[in-house]
């Protein structure tokens, strides 16, 4: 029987204890740093950012109301074995990389900010537009894209007020980022010695360029740190935009951060909006940029 409440990560336990550590209570903990203050709080991953229920459909169908939670943990299975598979061979084999693709769409269709954006959007007037850029190609044929607005599952998001209808909408967001996913190549950065890679409460990091009817283009860029060791770049090869010279490195490799990249890419991992930076290992210092 399906408990009626539950307690849902918004990121996966087993990514966070990849930043975490385990105290002398035995306890698994994670270093956090909020905003501009100057000192880490220490916080159990257990009940870090586990909400509950927050990502339950409501349904009469006893198969849909747990759904996404479901899709969560399946995925979150994957984890470590993606990570072995980089760690033991350089490169990850065709399963992991497609987990890791999946993995990515997912975790960015749980963060806050997407959450929160996409409830925005659902309340703009122009919201159809929107739905239908993320569920057009649901449609078999051009015929059938024009009448789409007419359908069913269609009408529901659109009708409905946007709380009741945002995870039913998140889970055709993550199948519209697969489909640009697909078509992007992933590189992996090392990390220096003993300079691990941050993270924080929104861990992929997408440097977005938006269309008409597109939410992602070709030129868009995603960083996601793995662990304290590894970062991976997303980017779709044929972009027209050749500035950033990682999408010159070859796919499925993992490259020694230079002092140069660590820094730009340090960077660009605290300045990515979110509520709280996450700092590997147990740390309490504080001066934390």
């Amino acid at each position: 029987m399906i408990p009626a409440n539950q307690d849902q990560h918004k990121i996966p336990q087993v990514y966070l204890k990849k930043f975490g550590y385990i105290n002398s209570n035995n306890q698994w903990k994670i270093s956090v740093k909020s905003g501009d203050e100057k000192f880490i709080r220490q916080k159990s991953i257990e009940s870090f950012t586990a909400v509950t229920n927050i990502f339950d459909i409501e349904s009469d169908d006893l198969n849909i109301p747990r759904m996404f939670e479901q899709l969560n943990c399946n995925l979150e299975t994957e984890y470590n074995n993606i990570l072995s598979e980089l760690e033991n061979n350089g490169k990850l084999n065709d399963k992991s990389y497609a987990y890791l693709l999946q993995i990515t769409a997912n975790l960015i269709a749980r963060s806050d900010y997407w959450r929160e954006a996409i409830l925005e959007m659902l309340q703009y007037e122009n919201k159809e537009n929107f739905l239908e850029a993320i569920l057009g190609h649901h449609s078999k044929d051009n015929e059938e894209f024009q009448k789409i607005r007419e359908q069913p599952f269609f009408r529901k998001l659109a009708d409905s007020p946007p709380f009741e209808v945002i995870n039913h909408t998140l889970l055709y967001f993550i199948s519209y980022l697969m489909l640009r996913l697909w078509h992007y190549e992933i590189v992996f950065i090392q990390s220096p010695n003993e300079r691990p890679w941050f993270t924080s409460t929104n861990p992929v990091i997408v440097h977005n360029r938006m269309e008409p009817m597109e939410i992602f283009n070709k030129d868009s860029e995603i960083y996601f740190p793995l662990s304290p060791n590894y970062l991976a770049y997303f980017h779709f090869r044929d972009s027209e935009d050749k500035e950033n010279h990682l999408r010159a490195y070859e796919s499925n490799k993992i490259y020694p951060a230079t002092e140069d990249e660590y820094s730009s890419l340090q960077n660009i991992i605290i300045e990515n909006p979110s509520d709280l930076l996450i700092i590997a290992g147990e740390f309490k210092y504080s001066n934390i940029p």
